[in-house]
């Protein structure tokens, strides 16, 4: 393992953190594991600070003590800064779900995020995303606490477009604040009881580059409650955090931004460019793609999601009566 930890430290990979990506619960955590981490989490998110060029600005939040159980922080995801911004806006220790295997075996962060407490996650494999669940359940119930990135990918470049999978991802845009979540998050908080604390980051790229940060107050998914209800209460708290954020922090008017000449659809495109060649791994010929991220972050992609539009296209051609009234009752299954 030295020799190993020794090699990755000279190449720049994180290849002897490997073992991570085992399937088996046993194999990548522990109640020791999960206990000594709390210990060096506020040293690390320190310098977790030091990794990024964004100045974080972290809002006020409820301080008030939760019970013993672990908490589950749903966070926004734009960008890689979001892992150790994101580590240091719940402003406590958490395992981080990290879905890229490349991103953790091939460049130094690997070693950062074990030292934090990773679940690794494979999203195109379904015995992974099944052992992810597991694993996350473990912590939870061992009094730690997780952070999941539920939109499955960078909310950058959707823009309504679908990957000819699964269609529900038509109704996702580059122009929404939060994209549509996966209800992963949401059925372990109602399994385990554990609270889901939205929260948000938001980037300004306006002169200084800062990242304003919000907790918003614990949900509880309750054993009765709908889970795409409460995926959409969820999502619905989310964009309110993001928008007071913006509003707060962000008031610009266009003239200004544009200013310089430079339209804010070039500089958009540009920024994304930015953030895109960051991921780069040049040693093995890695570059992050925008629309193949899209295609494996959602866990919809193995059991396709129909839309509420073709699910009740069939009312637009039945002739509506008292024996098949019942037929017009809807039950909303997701966003629209």
């Amino acid at each position: 393992m030295l020799k190993s930890v020794l090699s990755d430290l000279k190449n720049g990979t994180s290849h002897s953190v490997e073992y991570l990506m085992s399937n088996n619960v046993e194999d990548t955590l522990s109640k020791k594991g999960i206990k000594i981490r709390k210990i060096f989490s506020p040293l690390l998110r320190m310098i977790y600070l030091t990794q990024t060029k964004y100045k974080l600005i972290r809002e006020p939040y409820n301080t008030k003590k939760e019970d013993k159980k672990g908490k589950i922080f749903i966070i926004n995801h734009r960008q890689a800064d979001d892992i150790v911004l994101g580590a240091n806006a719940v402003d406590e220790h958490a395992y981080i779900v990290f879905g890229n295997d490349k991103l953790v075996l091939e460049t130094s962060s690997g070693l950062g995020l074990w030292a934090n407490g990773m679940i690794a996650l494979k999203r195109d494999n379904k015995v992974s995303r099944k052992s992810t669940y597991d694993k996350m359940k473990y912590v939870l119930e061992n009094g730690g606490n997780i952070i999941i990135y539920s939109e499955g990918y960078w909310n950058l470049d959707d823009d309504g477009i679908t990957d000819g999978i699964h269609a529900s991802d038509a109704h996702n845009s580059e122009c929404w604040l939060i994209q549509d979540i996966n209800i992963g998050a949401i059925r372990l908080a109602k399994e385990t009881g554990c609270p889901i604390i939205p929260t948000i980051l938001h980037y300004d790229e306006v002169g200084q580059k800062r990242c304003y940060s919000k907790r918003g107050d614990p949900i509880y998914v309750g054993k009765d409650d709908d889970i795409f209800v409460k995926k959409d209460e969820i999502m619905d708290e989310m964009n309110t955090i993001y928008y007071n954020l913006m509003e707060k922090h962000s008031f610009y008017l266009r003239e200004k931004l544009e200013s310089d000449g430079i339209s804010l659809r070039e500089k958009w495109v540009a920024l994304k460019k930015e953030l895109v060649d960051a991921c780069a791994i040049p040693s093995i010929g890695y570059e992050l793609d925008l629309l193949d991220e899209k295609r494996i972050g959602k866990a919809k992609v193995s059991n396709p999601v129909i839309t509420n539009e073709e699910a009740f296209k069939h009312l637009d051609e039945i002739e509506i009566k008292p024996s098949n009234a019942y037929l017009v009752c809807r039950r909303l299954a997701g966003r629209k």
